[in-house]
C-alpha cells in the first residue's frame, strides 16, 4: 500500500467500482471540492499503465467536472492510494457498506457553527453545493432549544417534530408544547398554530399575501410544509380583511336592487330552508341568434373536415357557451323579491346563492282570528337558545348523554324511527346554536363546542383512538356528554313546526333539571323583535288587562318594549322557552305557534303603527 501523486489524465473510472448506479448531485460536490480541495484521497490499481479508479468513484466524476468548467487541469496532480487489482472488489465493497450519513443532529450543529462564523445562508449553500433552501431548513432547526436537539441527537424527538416545533422561536414555548404532545409532531404543529390562520385556508386564500401583507401582516414560514405556506399570525386582520372584501361585494349587489343580500365568511346554516332562485332566460337577439347559427355550421364543417377533436372546435364551443350564458340573468322581477348569500368557501372562492326573499302577499287574518304573540323567525331564535342551554345541561350529565345516545340508536335500529324524528341524530354533526348578540345580552352561555374544543385540544388527530383508549374513566364519560350534547336539537327551524323530535328534546330537557330562567333572561332586543299587537297581548296575558290598556297607549315601539320588558315579572320565560313547550307538538293553536308569514314580524309590525 503507497500513496503516489498521478496526473488527473492517467487516471480512469473502474468496472470493478461496486456502486454502478449515477451519483447525484454531482455538481453541487464539484463546488465542495473547489471550495475545500480534495479532503480524501482515490483508491486505484495499475493496469496497462493505467491507474482504475475503484474507490472514490464520484471525487473522480467531481474532478472531471471542474476541469470542464476550467477550475483544475488534467495535467494536476493528486493523491491516490494504490492497491491491487485483486483487492479492488473486496475493498470496493467495504467502503460503500461502511459509509455512513452524519447524523442529523451533528449536521444541525454544523450549520449552526458556519452560521456562527458569519456565513449567511447563500455562502454555506454555495461552498458545499447545497440547496439554498435545505439550508435555510437546517439553520431554523439550529434555532431549537440547545435541550431539543440534544433530544434529536439521541433519536428521542423525531425531526419531523422538531420540523414542527420551528413555528415558535420561544425556546421555552418549544420545550413546554414538546412535552405537552408527548413528541407528536401533529399535535405540536395544532398547539402552535391554534391562533393563526393557516395560509392554504379558505379565508386566508379569499384575502390574498399581497392585501394582508400591505395592511401590516406578518406570516410564519413553514418551510417543512408543501409549497413552503405557512401562517398568518395576526387572524383578527385576515377577518378584517375578508369582511371588507365581503362587504364591497354585497354592496353591489345592492346597489343592483336585490331585496335582501347576505354576507358573511361562513356559508349561512338555514340556507337549505330557502327556496333558490335560478336566472331566467331571454331569447337571443337577432345579432346573437345568427352568431350562434353560424358557429354551430363552423363547428359541424370542421368535424366533418377534421374530426371532432379538432383544436379549432374547443375555441367556437367556448364562444358559443359564453353567448348562451348571457342569455341567462335575473330579470327586474326576480331582483326585487329576491335575495343574496355571500360567503367564503374553503377553497377560497366566493360562495353565491340566490333565492326568494320576500314572500308573496297573503290576505290579512280576520280581526276575530288569534294572532300568535311570535313570528316564526323568533320561535326559532328562541329554540335556539334553549337548544344550547339544554345541551350545556347534558354535556355536564354524562349519565344523561349515555341515555339519549341509547334512546336514539335503539330508536333507529330496533324500532325503525328515522333520525330526523330524533333529537339525536347519529351523524356526527354539531348543532350550531349561534345566535345574535342582542338576544344573548343576558346570558353567559357558552356553546359545548368551544367548550370541549377547549377541554380536550390535547386529543390528537393522529393517535386519536390510542389516545381515547388511554383516557380515564371520568375523562371518557366527559367526552362522551360533550360529544352527544353538541348533537342534541331542540331548534324549531322557521316555517317548521314542532314535531316528534322536539317531543324527544322536551323529554331530555326535562331529564336534565335544567332551570332556563336562571341561565337565561329576557333583553330587550327579544322584546324590539315583537309585534306591537303581540306586545299588549303578552302584557295582557301575564300582568293583565289593566297594565295593557295602559301600555296601549305609547306610540313609539321601542318605548312600549322596554315598558313591557320592565312590567314582566321576575324570571319570565317566552312560551318556546319553557320546559314542556313542545310537549304537544300537533297542538296546532298553542301560543307559541310559528308564524307562517315569512316577513315576521317587520311588516306587521310597521301596519300596527301606522294604524296607532
Amino acid at each position: 500500500m503507497a500513496i503516489i501523486h498521478p496526473k488527473l489524465s492517467q487516471l480512469r473510472l473502474s468496472p470493478l467500482n461496486q456502486r454502478r448506479a449515477k451519483p447525484s448531485a454531482v455538481e453541487a460536490m464539484a463546488d465542495d471540492i473547489e471550495a475545500h480541495g480534495l479532503l480524501q484521497n482515490l483508491v486505484a490499481y495499475e493496469d496497462d499503465s493505467l491507474l482504475w479508479v475503484f474507490a472514490g468513484g464520484r471525487r473522480y466524476r467531481e474532478l472531471k467536472t471542474l476541469v470542464k468548467r476550467k477550475g483544475i487541469r488534467s495535467s494536476d496532480t493528486f493523491p491516490v492510494e494504490l492497491r491491487t487489482k485483486e483487492e479492488a472488489i473486496e475493498l470496493s465493497l467495504a467502503e460503500n457498506f461502511q459509509r455512513e450519513d452524519m447524523h442529523p443532529a451533528d449536521s444541525i450543529r454544523a450549520f449552526a457553527a458556519l452560521r456562527d462564523t458569519g456565513m449567511d445562508a447563500e455562502d454555506i449553500a454555495a461552498r458545499f453545493g447545497q440547496a439554498v433552501s435545505f439550508v435555510y431548513k437546517m439553520l431554523r432547526l439550529s434555532a431549537l432549544a440547545p435541550a431539543l436537539i440534544d433530544l434529536i441527537a439521541k433519536d428521542q424527538l423525531s425531526l419531523e417534530a422538531a420540523r414542527a416545533l420551528t413555528l415558535t422561536d420561544d425556546h421555552d414555548q418549544q420545550i413546554k408544547v414538546c412535552k405537552a404532545a408527548n413528541g407528536h409532531a401533529h399535535t405540536i404543529r395544532r398547539m402552535l398554530t391554534t391562533e393563526k390562520v393557516d395560509t392554504t385556508s379558505g379565508v386566508f386564500l379569499f384575502v390574498g399575501h399581497d392585501a394582508y401583507e400591505a395592511k401590516g401582516g406578518t406570516i410564519t414560514i413553514d418551510l417543512f410544509s408543501q409549497g413552503a405556506e405557512g401562517f398568518a399570525d395576526d387572524p383578527e386582520l385576515v377577518r378584517e380583511i375578508a369582511e371588507e372584501k365581503l362587504d364591497a361585494i354585497a354592496d353591489e349587489y345592492r346597489a343592483i336592487g336585490w331585496h335582501e343580500v347576505r354576507a358573511g365568511l361562513d356559508r349561512p346554516y338555514d340556507l337549505y330552508m330557502k327556496g333558490s332562485m335560478y336566472p331566467a332566460t331571454r331569447e337571443p337577439t337577432e345579432a346573437e341568434a345568427e352568431r350562434l347559427t353560424a358557429i354551430d355550421a363552423e363547428m359541424e364543417a370542421i368535424a366533418q373536415a377534421e374530426g371532432e377533436d379538432s383544436e379549432r372546435i374547443d375555441a367556437l364551443s367556448n364562444e358559443r357557451d359564453a353567448i348562451t350564458e348571457g342569455l341567462r340573468a335575473f330579470n327586474r322581477e326576480q331582483v326585487a323579491v329576491g335575495g343574496v348569500a355571500l360567503w367564503v368557501a374553503h377553497d377560497g372562492t366566493l360562495g353565491k346563492s340566490f333565492y326568494r326573499a320576500k314572500a308573496e302577499p297573503k290576505p290579512k287574518a280576520g280581526s276575530g282570528e288569534p294572532q300568535p304573540l311570535y313570528s316564526n323567525s323568533l320561535v326559532a331564535d328562541l329554540s335556539r337558545i334553549k337548544t344550547r342551554i339544554v345541551q350545556e345541561a347534558v354535556a355536564a350529565d354524562p349519565a344523561l348523554a349515555l341515555d339519549v345516545l341509547l334512546d336514539s340508536l335503539a330508536g333507529q335500529l330496533l324500532h325503525g324511527a328515522h333520525s330526523f324524528q330524533m333529537t339525536l341524530e347519529v351523524q356526527a354533526k354539531a348543532v350550531a346554536t349561534d345566535m345574535p348578540d342582542e338576544l344573548m345580552a343576558t346570558s353567559d352561555v357558552r356553546s359545548v363546542e368551544d367548550m370541549m374544543a377547549t377541554r380536550f385540544a390535547v386529543v390528537p388527530t393522529e393517535g386519536r383512538f390510542e389516545a381515547i383508549r388511554a383516557m380515564s374513566h371520568d375523562d371518557k364519560m366527559a367526552l362522551l356528554a360533550g360529544l352527544v350534547a353538541m348533537t342534541v336539537d331542540g331548534t324549531v327551524f322557521a316555517g317548521g313546526s314542532p314535531g316528534q323530535r322536539h317531543h324527544h328534546f322536551e323529554q331530555i330537557a326535562r331529564a336534565s333539571g335544567v332551570d332556563i330562567a336562571a341561565r337565561w333572561s329576557a333583553p330587550i332586543g327579544l322584546f324590539d323583535k315583537m309585534r306591537r299587537a303581540a306586545l299588549i297581548d303578552l302584557l295582557r296575558d301575564e300582568v293583565g288587562a289593566p297594565s295593557a290598556e295602559n301600555c296601549a297607549t305609547i306610540k313609539k315601539k321601542t318605548d312600549l318594549a322596554v315598558n313591557v320588558s320592565e312590567r314582566l315579572p321576575a324570571h319570565w320565560l317566552p312560551a318556546p322557552m319553557r320546559i314542556g313547550a313542545f310537549d304537544r307538538a300537533e297542538n296546532e293553536h298553542e301560543e307559541f305557534e310559528a308564524d307562517m308569514d315569512e316577513d315576521g314580524s317587520e311588516q306587521e309590525g310597521l301596519a300596527d303603527e301606522e294604524m296607532a
